[in-house]
């Protein structure tokens, strides 16, 4: 990555940009830490959040409950098309290396790749991430922007009756493949998930 700068952005700048490239036009409202990519005359090429997962699901599944907060999603990552073809792949290394000088305690970090948007996680095999399946398809939520909305809340399920209200159309997306990082060996011997590398083709 030396051709590009890495380092901390504040939240508020990274959604915005998340908001505009990004194809889900949104992002989580606590995403921590937020990591922004710059070419080395200072222009923002790319945007990585970090957050907690929505679903305690999710954060429990990969050592048990004593240790989810042990577990980060890998919650939002857009790069510009301008940029080199392995540079997604860099930046992710790069930032979960600097993940992990922040955030000690911090073992595994979760991300899914979403086929009902093309992808299939191709810059996690490229990281190293191990894969475990696919998630059940779930009926998610479009709103007047665009923006899709995970059926999940601050916290809470939305209930039909308040989308309608809201005006938000159901979108049926496929089940999203799963991946995890495991930070060192122990985690790998720790980890309860299904894992493999025979990843999606």
């Amino acid at each position: 990555m030396t051709e590009f700068i890495v380092d901390t952005i504040p939240y508020s700048e990274a959604r915005h940009f998340i908001i505009e490239h990004h194809y889900s036009k949104g992002c989580h409202n606590g995403a921590s830490p937020c990591f922004g990519l710059w070419s080395m005359s200072s222009i923002l090429l790319g945007v990585l959040m970090f957050a907690t997962p929505c679903s305690e699901n999710v954060r429990r599944s990969v050592f048990g409950v004593t240790r989810k907060d042990a577990v980060l999603e890998l919650h939002r990552l857009v790069i510009l098309d301008c940029t080199p073809s392995n540079t997604e792949s860099a930046f992710v290394s790069c930032c979960l290396r600097e993940l992990r000088k922040l955030r000690k305690e911090i073992q595994a970090v979760v991300s899914f790749a979403d086929p009902s948007a093309g992808h299939r996680g191709v810059i996690y095999q490229a990281c190293n991430f191990w894969y475990y399946g696919r998630t059940s398809a779930a009926t998610f939520w479009k709103d007047q922007t665009g923006r899709l909305r995970h059926p999940r809340q601050n916290g809470r399920n939305v209930s039909k009756e308040e989308t309608v209200r809201r005006g938000w159309i159901a979108e049926r997306r496929a089940g999203k493949h799963r991946y995890v990082f495991l930070y060192d060996r122990k985690a790998i011997a720790d980890c309860i998930l299904p894992i493999t590398k025979e990843y999606p083709k």
